[in-house]
């Protein structure tokens, strides 16, 4: 490590402040040199010494740099880690509470669908028996003689675009009559759209 020469100025206060701190037969270059090896902590340390000092410094520095990123390093890469575990976890918490939901509500709708299943079954035996449970005397529109009427083959009530093929049958009297819960045969009258009970012969 080579020496440097080093010139600035001082102000006459200043130079006289210096001269205070000089030795005998020091001139104010040599008491300014003294004074900042002193504030170095450098006036003890010979220049080979002192070389040698900075250069294990400057060494020193540079492997505290290359462990600092060396540690940010691993740091990073464990906190990628860390992540990737956590979001992976968070993920299948989810899938398996979406999946708990679906469940609970694929439950919900079998309930409900089954609930209103028996609903509509009590509400078109309920119609039935109401439509069933006396002989008619007054006439009837398609659709009420439909829930009255019994399809033979399933046991249940005719739909409205049955009775509205059905109706024009030149046998309409007698089909119906056999599907009566009553035995009452009905006839069709376009006049008004209505089914007319007949009396029984």
């Amino acid at each position: 490590m080579g020496n440097q020469l080093i010139a600035f100025r001082l102000s006459d206060e200043e130079v006289v402040l210096l001269m205070q701190q000089a030795y005998p037969e020091e001139n104010a270059s040599l008491t300014a040199q003294r004074l900042i090896r002193q504030l170095l902590g450098t006036q003890n340390i010979s220049p080979d010494a002192l070389t040698g000092l900075l250069t294990q410094v400057d060494e020193f520095q540079e492997q505290v740099e290359s462990v600092k990123s060396f540690v940010n390093g691993t740091i990073d890469e464990r906190m990628e880690a860390v992540d990737k575990l956590v979001n992976e976890a968070v993920n299948q918490q989810m899938n398996a509470e979406q999946f708990q939901m679906r469940s609970r509500f694929d439950e919900l709708q079998q309930r409900l669908d089954k609930r209103l299943q028996i609903q509509r079954q009590s509400y078109t035996l309920a119609s039935s028996r109401n439509l069933q449970s006396e002989r008619p005397t007054q006439p009837v529109n398609h659709s009420e003689l439909a829930r009255r009427l019994i399809n033979p083959r399933t046991g249940h009530p005719y739909s409205q675009s049955a009775i509205n093929r059905q109706k024009n049958r030149s046998d309409f009297p007698k089909w119906s009559e056999q599907r009566d819960p009553h035995q009452v045969a009905w006839e069709y009258k376009p006049k008004d759209g209505l089914f007319y009970p007949l009396e029984s012969s």
